[in-house]
């Protein structure tokens, strides 16, 4: 049996090797995005050619639990002369996982591995090394251990022990490995069910999660009814005006979209985002991730002049306010790469979707699932445009890839193996 608190092999049925990782904020094609703040992209169905990506502006269900910001310091040189004031003669800058690595390994050589602060040093070193390109894996054997040791010294039902679950599903959710993911949410959010109640804040956001994984395992109508429930529960503790709930409203306005539910999506959106450019303005993250939603279903009701402008608008604003490279950014330029490819600009759309697969791969690795939902729209692209052996030696990759996230049947694989079939045959 799988036990995702474990470290994995490959009889696990995920490749031990797969070393993708990222955080949350995406999109790609043949697949759907949801934007986690500050986190995580998704995959939806094949697709015959780019799906625009939905945004889903949910609160991120793990968290270090700390409370204390993840961030590089610098160390200090001092010469001390007897009698006198110490004098700076150096001073080094140390990055994040510097820093952090090195209370860890103070923690554990003075504390042990056991001990609470040590635990708690090695959470945020873990938080750390999940934002750095091929550290994914060495962040979930950190959770691992530390939830292995809170279940030994606190139980299985202490909160601590469940929130430290949480986080580690969350890794697991972010290096790529779905499967495991799928297994550690619903296993926590079981727990906190029967725990800590079903509207307790952290069963919300561990439902969060696992809908957030069922989507990128291409099961979105299983997810929808967790999101609306959760949507529901917001309201009812904290009114229409919370901002969780305005988050929560736009989570499942993706998640409809992500069912195909196009219409009741638009409905949603439409009375969304006045809402919150009049709370945040126009720009701001929950803004512009609802913003992305309305042009994503714009582009499936196939309404594409309107759904062109709103998404070239979107894309000027996130450019200039979060740079060309971040993850709402590229989510914004995939979705017109959608909206272009649906109009049959190809040469248009083609450079975009190479600069955003080029954008993943550095924020993710080649192998996460975002990247690889990106490879698999630019190889629907090159169909069209009449480019058929570049986009078979991309299929060929996608295959592989989504063999190894998703196991043989997958509605992905299926559709990626087809496409390839037919791009060989004679």
């Amino acid at each position: 049996m799988v036990r995702w608190w474990r470290r994995r092999t490959p009889e696990d049925g995920e490749a031990a090797d797969a070393q993708p990782r990222g955080p949350r904020q995406e999109q790609a094609s043949g697949q759907v995005h949801e934007a986690r703040q500050g986190h995580r992209g998704r995959p939806a169905e094949g697709a015959e050619q780019p799906q625009p990506g939905p945004d889903a502006q949910e609160q991120p269900p793990g968290g270090s639990g700390t409370g204390r910001q993840l961030v590089g310091g610098h160390l200090t040189i001092t010469e001390v002369t007897e009698g006198g004031p110490g004098r700076e003669i150096a001073r080094v800058r140390l990055s994040a996982e510097e820093i952090h690595t090195m209370r860890a390994r103070s923690a554990l050589d003075s504390l042990g591995p056991e001990h609470p602060d040590a635990l708690t040093a090695l959470r945020e070193l873990a938080h750390v090394l999940l934002s750095v390109p091929g550290r994914g894996e060495e962040a979930v054997e950190l959770l691992q251990h530390v939830a292995r040791t809170r279940w030994t010294t606190l139980g299985d039902r202490h909160e601590d022990t469940l929130r430290v679950s949480a986080e580690l599903a969350d890794a697991l959710h972010t290096t790529g490995q779905l499967r495991l993911a799928e297994t550690a949410w619903r296993d926590t959010f079981r727990a906190q069910r029967e725990t800590l109640g079903r509207d307790h804040p952290d069963a919300l956001r561990s439902a969060t999660g696992l809908a957030a994984v069922l989507e990128d395992l291409g099961r979105a109508p299983e997810a929808e009814p967790l999101v609306r429930d959760v949507l529901e529960r917001r309201i009812r503790q904290l009114g229409h005006d919370h901002p969780e709930v305005l988050s929560a409203t736009n989570a499942h306005a993706a998640s409809l979209l992500k069912c195909g539910r196009h219409q009741e999506a638009e409905r949603v959106l439409r009375a969304l985002v006045p809402r919150l450019e009049d709370r945040y303005g126009p720009d701001h993250e929950k803004t512009v991730a609802a913003r992305s939603n309305l042009g994503a279903v714009l582009v499936r009701l196939e309404r594409h002049t309107e759904a062109e402008e709103q998404i070239r608008a979107l894309v000027r604003s996130t450019e200039a306010t979060l740079g060309p490279d971040h993850e709402t950014t590229l989510a914004a330029r995939n979705n017109l790469a959608a909206v272009l490819h649906a109009q049959e600009r190809y040469d248009d759309a083609v450079p975009i979707l190479r600069a955003i697969l080029a954008g993943h791969a550095a924020l993710h690795g080649d192998d996460h699932p975002i990247t690889v939902g990106t490879r698999d729209n630019l190889a629907n692209v090159l169909i069209d445009a009449g480019h058929h052996a570049e986009a078979a030696e991309l299929l060929d990759r996608c295959v592989r890839d989504y063999r190894r996230l998703h196991g043989p049947g997958h509605p992905r694989l299926r559709a990626a193996e087809e496409r390839l079939d037919w791009l060989r045959s004679p």
